[in-house]
């Protein structure tokens, strides 16, 4: 969101309502300044740090260890975790399915954002093609009219594929005369390819930045780019794949963060994950309590 230019009063009148008016503005932000849902300098969040909640629910002490974190579950009707902001997925396969309660849940979320779907464009997730998303895209667009003051995303794209994006947008333009409304873009961002290093942060880096020059081509370059996942999902013994040596991944992460803050083209993000049970990467055992990975992460979250 970004807040429209306040006009020049042209009387004193005017001069002395404005001030008050921005007095009393400020005395509500000071009075806000613990909530979590606070939005701030028009982000979509009040800290652009993220955890994706993996296979283990977390607490809201938990994540707190970590720090002033937002989060996601890839899911829109868990409780929310107290304290802490929140991105809601809705999986593509739930909308045919729904019966009222996700527009009902999305107004009653305020002025949360939500995403729709999953890697839509990746075979093991939710697997649909530009076409078909664009039909599911143009539902969740009629739910979040109803709803109003909600934030609406696409879902997050596997490989940060600007061209799978672009195709979704005509498809969406060729069957309804127009462009999707989008609040926001949304990706994922691992590398996974054989023969592709997966702890390569030039490759990590040029894939978001031609994700990036593809929304300003578009005319959505002040948009929020969300980083729904990133990570090194390799390197655990999953997958065919041998150990790592767990200071690779700590110095990824480092490196891919600093990176992040410093670019200015990603607006929040969220790293995979807190535990997920199969995969690299996990802030957490599965008591719960953060490991070297997860000290990590915190350790940049309170230095940033």
């Amino acid at each position: 969101m970004h807040p429209e230019p306040c006009p020049q009063a042209s009387i004193k009148r005017e001069t002395w309502v404005l001030r008050v008016l921005l007095a009393v503005s400020w005395v509500a932000l000071l009075a806000c300044s613990g909530c979590a849902a606070m939005q701030r300098d028009g982000l979509p969040f009040s800290t652009p740090f993220g955890v994706g909640v993996g296979e283990a629910p977390v607490t809201a002490a938990q994540l707190d260890a970590i720090g002033p974190v937002w989060y996601m579950d890839w899911r829109w009707y868990t409780p929310t975790i107290e304290g802490h902001e929140r991105l809601y997925v809705i999986r593509c396969w739930e909308v045919g399915q729904d019966q009222g309660a996700i527009p009902s849940a999305m107004r009653a979320s305020g002025s949360a954002w939500w995403s729709l779907g999953n890697e839509p464009n990746d075979p093991h997730q939710d697997n649909v093609t530009p076409e078909e998303y664009a039909e599911l895209y143009h539902t969740f667009e009629g739910w979040a009219q109803s709803a109003r003051r909600c934030h609406i995303l696409p879902a997050g794209i596997a490989n940060a594929d600007w061209k799978w994006a672009e195709a979704f947008r005509q498809a969406f333009h060729e069957k309804y005369a127009r462009y999707p409304r989008v609040d926001g873009w949304n990706i994922h961002n691992y590398i996974l390819e054989p023969g592709l290093d997966p702890y390569e942060i030039g490759e990590f880096q040029r894939r978001i930045l031609a994700f990036h020059r593809w929304m300003e081509a578009i005319g959505d370059g002040h948009k929020p780019l969300f980083l729904t996942e990133f990570g090194v999902l390799y390197g655990d013994g999953c997958c065919g794949r041998p150990l790592d040596p767990p200071e690779k991944i700590q110095s990824f992460m480092r490196e891919a963060v600093h990176w992040l803050l410093d670019s200015d083209v990603v607006t929040c993000w969220a790293w995979f994950a807190t535990y997920s049970e199969l995969y690299n990467g996990d802030l957490m055992t599965n008591e719960g309590q953060l490991n070297d990975l997860g000290m990590t992460y915190r350790e940049l979250v309170h230095t940033r």
